[in-house]
């Protein structure tokens, strides 16, 4: 297992008060930053000047899951929750809501929008938001396989890599656990 060196890591808990405040007072030099993680940045570093984004993720593209939305059969008002679901996946509507709020849309159809692609964000140092991040969608090529245990192995390796990056084990003895505690799940 490959962790960040000491020197390349602000040893900073992701989500914690910690990482939070690193986030305003330049403790990162870089970070993955998926099109939600820009209102966390802008959010919790208001004051802050300098963030960018670039236009590249190694290997091309990734993607974690995403939301869905469901309507149960034997629900109240199954009719407007469709009616519902349906405007909110709509790609107009979509893009709309990212020029308002930023949060980027999940239908294909609304990566081609002029209003989406257009897109910059003065916080970014005027990045061309829209544009990088429509390209990063459409370089997704595979969907995550999630199988019966994903949510379990994943929160394993999450706590494997913290384990190194606290530096309370070392790489070979957390990854050995991790294996024991995926090996105990089947």
């Amino acid at each position: 297992m490959l962790a960040a060196s000491a020197t390349q890591s602000a040893h900073l808990g992701q989500w914690s008060d910690d990482w939070f405040a690193g986030l305003s007072n330049g403790a990162f030099a870089t970070m993955l930053c998926p099109g939600w993680m820009l209102g966390v940045i802008e959010g919790n570093a208001p004051e802050v000047k300098g963030w960018d984004i670039a236009n590249v993720f190694p290997g091309g593209a990734g993607n974690w899951g995403g939301s869905y939305l469901t309507v149960p059969a034997n629900g109240k008002n199954v009719e407007a929750a469709q009616e519902l679901a349906d405007w909110l996946t709509d790609p107009e509507t979509q893009v709309k809501a990212f020029e308002e709020a930023g949060t980027f849309p999940s239908q294909v159809d609304a990566l081609k929008a002029d209003a989406l692609l257009t897109n910059t964000n003065a916080y970014f140092n005027n990045a061309p938001v829209g544009e990088m991040l429509s390209e990063r969608a459409q370089a997704v090529k595979v969907s995550p396989y999630k199988g019966k245990f994903y949510f379990q192995i994943n929160d394993a390796m999450q706590k494997a890599l913290t384990r190194v990056e606290d530096g309370t084990q070392s790489a070979a003895d957390s990854w050995q656990q991790w294996a024991t505690e995926v090996d105990a799940l089947s």
